[in-house]
């Protein structure tokens, strides 16, 4: 991979190589993903996904068992969906274009989603709903992963001459391999990346 992401085959990795690869690498997972939903939700084929398409393809099966055994709140979830699906639909026909629909599912990809990703942000880390984030909230954060965003004890890392070699990257491949350069592991078994 380390071949792919040196764009002039110069024997370095540069920042902006890196930079440039992760872009990449990102802007083609979305596209995966927005695809993959896409055939999964636009269940009348005709070219647009209803609040009640997304819905009922996501959250059909729960709305019949507003208590499910797991004990998530997916009542909770879906009214958090709706709202950003209504925030993703610019014309408020409440039935997205793909546009829309990529929006509605990586809303930190577009601009006029800010707001919605700052409030969604706030809310996974308010963990008492106080409209506040104290200091244990926001040492405690965890990205989702198992991994806390603030009070880690990661080394940091630095490029002393903006430049990686490949030997440099195997030798932190830990690193690399759990970071977006390689879709977080996901690149490295695909056969399109070699």
């Amino acid at each position: 991979i380390v071949g792919k992401i040196d764009a002039d085959g110069d024997g370095f990795v540069t920042v902006e190589e890196l930079k440039a690869w992760i872009k990449f690498a990102q802007k083609r997972w979305i596209y995966e993903d927005v695809e993959r939903q896409w055939k999964g939700h636009d269940l009348n084929e005709d070219g647009l996904v209803s609040w009640e398409e997304y819905k009922n393809a996501t959250y059909g099966y729960i709305l019949d068992d507003p208590d499910p055994d797991d004990g998530f709140n997916y009542k909770q979830m879906m009214v958090r969906d709706e709202r950003r699906f209504k925030m993703a639909d610019k014309d408020g026909d409440l039935a997205a274009t793909k546009e829309e629909f990529t929006a509605f599912l990586h809303p930190e990809e577009y601009d006029y989603m800010k707001d919605i990703v700052v409030q969604e942000t706030m809310e996974d880390i308010d963990k008492n709903g106080d409209g506040f984030i104290d200091l244990e909230e926001y040492i405690g954060w965890d990205d989702g992963t198992g991994t806390r965003r603030v009070g880690h004890s990661g080394t940091r890392h630095s490029l002393q001459d903006g430049k990686l070699t490949r030997e440099e990257i195997v030798d932190k491949s830990d690193l690399f391999v759990g970071s977006q350069a390689t879709d977080f592991g996901e690149a490295l078994v695909r056969h399109d990346e070699f």
